[in-house]
């Protein structure tokens, strides 16, 4: 370690918390997909950052969405079902259409995993954060720590990978 680095430090959580807002979860997607037990979940978020320039100053506004990730191996069916920071209020469930990825990739040091739609298509594609929360979180859903339920996604992104591989569509080194 050099003089200016700093030792990385590691997140606060409640685990009685961080279980109970696990179970939320499950309630929460159960009740909006019709065989929502058949899924595995874990939380996602993403962001979209606006800038515009003033008059006399610029502004950057900063939105975030908080998802319940929803997987399921057997037929490759993602879905996302949007939920406010409290967890009291849900959407409708989106599914995310497997056949217009063309490049799945993960980012370990943001914990992001990229879903590149091919092109031609209206959307780049989803960027989506899996990473922990702790308790002292201020801009999403706190106490959400994921270790499990994160390599498990990251394992399944690696059979999409695989199949898309196997159909011909080159993928971006992986790394976790």
């Amino acid at each position: 370690m050099g003089i200016f680095s700093k030792k990385v430090k590691e997140l606060e959580y409640d685990a009685v918390e961080c279980k109970n807002k696990k179970e939320i979860m499950r309630k929460i997607f159960n009740e909006a997909v019709a065989d929502g037990e058949s899924f595995e979940i874990l939380h996602a978020m993403e962001t979209s950052t606006k800038f515009k320039r003033g008059l006399v100053t610029d502004t950057t506004t900063t939105t975030y969405y908080h998802y319940i990730l929803g997987y399921r191996k057997r037929d490759d069916k993602m879905l996302l079902v949007q939920v406010n920071r409290d967890l009291t209020e849900h959407s409708e469930p989106w599914e995310i259409d497997l056949s217009l990825v063309e490049n799945i990739s993960y980012n370990p040091k943001l914990s992001h995993a990229n879903l590149i739609y091919k092109k031609g298509t209206s959307d780049y594609g989803e960027i989506l954060n899996i990473g922990d929360t702790g308790s002292k979180t201020i801009y999403g859903i706190s106490n959400t720590m994921q270790k499990e339920e994160r390599e498990k996604f990251l394992d399944y992104l690696e059979t999409l990978r695989a199949k898309l591989e196997a159909r011909g569509f080159k993928q971006e080194k992986w790394k976790r």
